[in-house]
């Protein structure tokens, strides 16, 4: 990887490509984004909209509007600027 950011329950790593980055992002059980990201984004819900497949785990995905849903394995998710998570089993 180009770049790794780590924090607690988490690890990114980041790939610089012509015109963006792909990123492959590991999270323990019972990380969430609102206590382990949050503080250090600086804003109530994450505003990176994300293109994400999921390998292993399940994610819990929160958007601004209310809705609700699970991202599990082989899925393919876009989630919009204006959403948070929380990992309720292994990594995405």
């Amino acid at each position: 990887p180009d770049d790794v950011r780590t924090f607690e329950k988490g690890r990114l790593e980041l790939v610089k490509l012509a015109g963006g980055e792909v990123g492959r992002l590991s999270l323990e059980p019972g990380w969430r984004w609102s206590e382990h990201v949050k503080p250090i984004a600086g804003t109530e819900w994450c505003e990176a909209p994300h293109i994400q497949y999921h390998v292993s785990g399940v994610l819990r995905v929160k958007l601004i509007d209310g809705t609700e849903f699970d991202c599990t394995p082989g899925q393919l998710s876009s989630l919009p600027a204006g959403h948070a998570s929380a990992a309720s089993r292994l990594s995405r």
